[in-house]
């Protein structure tokens, strides 16, 4: 199976696709692939040996989107999410609000899913939302590096309407 990174090339070309990199410092988002098998298809999710992959996984959550659900605004101080689209079609909005970060106030959309199978590295600081495009239900699987602390959480949250991010999501 092939990993295809962004990071640090302009674009990549692969399946016919043209991918310019992520336009956020810190993030990343690479393309899965899916094996034909005699009875399906397999696609490797995560693996630790990929590049530009140096955590500890601490936890795993699969989170399923109601037909046109919208999460939230969100993001972390400690915690790296992973994640990977595996059913339906879903928009992620990313936005970075890091005061010193040398993209602070950019934005970018990724959409992805079961016919874009793509993990996408969120880095603490950076927010993000989700929204499912698809009209049936959609799911994604965040791998993450930190367990969540049920008396401390780390997860700073906005409503998906508010004025202090662009209105993306």
């Amino acid at each position: 199976m092939s990993l295809i990174g962004n990071k640090d090339k302009q674009s990549v070309i692969a399946g016919g696709h043209r991918y310019a990199p992520p336009k956020i410092s810190g993030v990343h988002f690479y393309e899965l692939g899916n094996v034909l098998t005699r009875s399906g298809s397999l696609m490797e999710l995560f693996r630790n040996d990929w590049l530009h992959f140096d955590i500890k996984v601490s936890q795993i959550n699969w989170v399923q989107l109601n037909p046109d659900g919208l999460t939230d605004w969100h993001c972390h101080s400690k915690q790296t999410d992973h994640l990977v689209g595996v059913g339906g079609n879903i928009k992620l909005a990313l936005w970075d609000g890091r005061p010193d970060s040398p993209t602070k106030g950019a934005s970018e959309i990724i959409r992805f899913g079961a016919t874009r199978p793509i993990i996408v590295v969120v880095p603490p600081g950076v927010w993000h939302g989700l929204r499912n495009e698809s009209g049936v239900y959609a799911g994604y699987i965040n791998v993450i590096n930190e367990l969540y602390n049920y008396e401390s959480p780390d997860n700073f949250r906005l409503p998906s309407r508010t004025s202090e991010i662009p209105d993306i999501l």
